[in-house]
């Protein structure tokens, strides 16, 4: 293994070009039995030097539990039940934050050579380290059957970048891929953008939490402009300031196929968000655009909401946590009363402090748009607020839920029954997802149709914040618990507040 290592790590071309025929022996040099060779049958160890002809024949086991058992004897790594289910009953293996390292990430990749149903893969926070990365790069060389990766917070830097590129130039199958965390830097990113650009079936791509800037920029400009096929990005929490963020709503600008944008927590200031104001000026595709917490004052929220005179398209804009004062909102009120036409469903401001008077021009808005709702931090009245600031953004996605039911007059039932179509108390992740992004039937006589206004990111961490057992899953017992933990973590922020209130008068 030391001179496979040595064969990747001493690579200095700008082009990831490790020997594969090495790597091809490490991996399967372990696993050799346990892949189905032709013109021989499967054979156990003990078998290999005695052919014992009254042994029964070991069917061929396209699931890769003996082949997993095996490899994690051989490594002298302990074999997880959870995975051994997974394998043979699901097509969603969660493993994320399960304390793998690169052996075991080992043992789980021979196994999902052999595989043929699992689906997803999500084996973020799990530190498999370069060795780990190589693994799952060859693994997915092989596999035809995983569309969906997550391989976030493995700490892989430029080692991980240049796999994960050379995974993305050999496997044109993968339709999400979420690599977020892996502290990749600007030097990094010619490995990723080049074959993300030209991936035909790539989908969904969450590259947010790392070191990504302004010197990268106009790779992931290219990137944007030319893939023809993703139409979801989550770019934040990088380190792109004006220049980076002129580049993104350049690339944004021309690209005919994303849909939903996540641009936040980054250094966009205003003259970025004038450039997102000319990207939005000229862009009928793009449905969410999150540019929240950059850095934004009162001049670029201005620009960007000028944009809606052009654009009728955009449903949902992030905008909050920026430095926007109230005066600046009620002209922009003003300025959305006199747009008709538009499809905007969410003004999210959240952490922007209004004053009774805009609250109450805010009403005024639902008779021209009845279906916009405006979300904002606190009012002029302590402790009000529309929105929680809550720092998890999975609590925060649940809170939204709780506040969707009781504004339609639901209850937590009866929104879960909509999703869970054969009555089981369980849906998965993807009839979840499915379930909170359409547009909500009607429940009761009289009640519009409505639309849930969480982005995909906050969708998938709701997912994770809800699934307590880790099995793939959401049950209905899940949800109610997760409801009344976040309810009651309210009513005592709440007190607390009121309690330190009475302290200061």
């Amino acid at each position: 293994m030391a001179s496979v290592k040595a064969e990747y790590i001493g690579t200095t071309t700008a082009r990831f070009t490790p020997d594969k025929k090495a790597i091809s022996k490490v991996f399967t040099r372990d696993s050799a039995r346990a892949t189905p060779v032709k013109g021989k049958t499967d054979i156990e160890d003990d078998q290999e030097t005695v052919l014992d002809i009254t042994a029964p024949h070991v069917p061929y086991d396209d699931t890769g539990r003996r082949t997993y058992e095996k490899i994690c004897q051989k490594l002298d790594v302990v074999p997880s039940s959870k995975i051994l289910r997974k394998l043979a009953e699901s097509p969603s293996i969660d493993i994320r934050h399960y304390g793998l390292g690169p052996k075991g990430t080992m043992a789980v990749s021979v196994a999902l050579v052999i595989n043929s149903t699992v689906t997803t893969l999500n084996i973020s926070g799990n530190n498999i380290d370069k060795t780990g990365i190589l693994y799952i790069q060859r693994m997915m060389e092989e596999n035809i059957t995983i569309t969906d990766l997550d391989v976030s917070d493995n700490h892989l830097k430029t080692f991980g970048a240049k796999a994960i590129g050379m995974m993305l130039q050999d496997n044109k199958g993968i339709r999400r891929l979420s690599i977020a965390g892996n502290e990749f830097t600007d030097l990094d990113a010619t490995f990723l953008t080049k074959e993300i650009e030209i991936h035909p079936t790539l989908d969904y791509l969450d590259i947010s939490r790392n070191g990504f800037g302004d010197i990268a920029a106009p790779f992931f400009e290219k990137m944007i402009s030319e893939n023809n096929n993703m139409t979801e990005l989550n770019i934040s929490w990088n380190q792109f300031r004006v220049p980076g963020a002129k580049c993104l709503a350049r690339g944004l600008k021309d690209n005919m196929k994303l849909k939903l944008v996540n641009a936040s927590w980054n250094g966009i200031d205003d003259e970025g968000a004038l450039a997102f104001s000319d990207c939005l000026s000229n862009n009928a595709v793009l449905t969410e655009l999150d540019i929240s917490c950059s850095r934004i004052g009162d001049k670029g929220y201005a620009q960007v909401m000028r944009a809606f005179k052009k654009n009728e398209d955009l449903e949902v804009l992030r905008i909050g946590k920026n430095n926007i004062k109230e005066e600046t909102v009620k002209l922009s009120i003003d300025l959305l009363k006199e747009i008709t036409t538009l499809k905007l469903v969410l003004l999210d401001l959240s952490d922007v402090m209004l004053g009774a008077s805009v609250v109450k021009e805010l009403e005024s808005l639902e008779e021209v748009h009845p279906n916009l709702e405006v979300v904002h931090g606190y009012t002029d009245s302590y402790g009000k607020r529309k929105m929680a600031g809550f720092a998890d953004l999975g609590e925060e996605a649940l809170w939204i839920i709780k506040e969707f039911i009781e504004e339609k007059d639901l209850t937590v039932a009866k929104l879960f029954a909509e999703f869970d179509e054969d009555g089981s108390n369980s849906v998965d992740y993807d009839e979840f997802r499915q379930g909170i992004k359409v547009r909500v039937n009607e429940f009761r006589q009289g009640i519009k149709q409505a639309k849930i206004p969480l982005s995909s990111s906050q969708v998938d961490a709701l997912i994770n914040f809800i699934d307590m057992d880790g099995d793939g899953d959401i049950d209905f017992s899940e949800l109610v618990l997760k409801m009344k933990e976040i309810t009651k973590k309210r009513k005592e922020e709440d007190e607390q507040r009121a309690a330190e209130a009475r302290k200061r008068r």
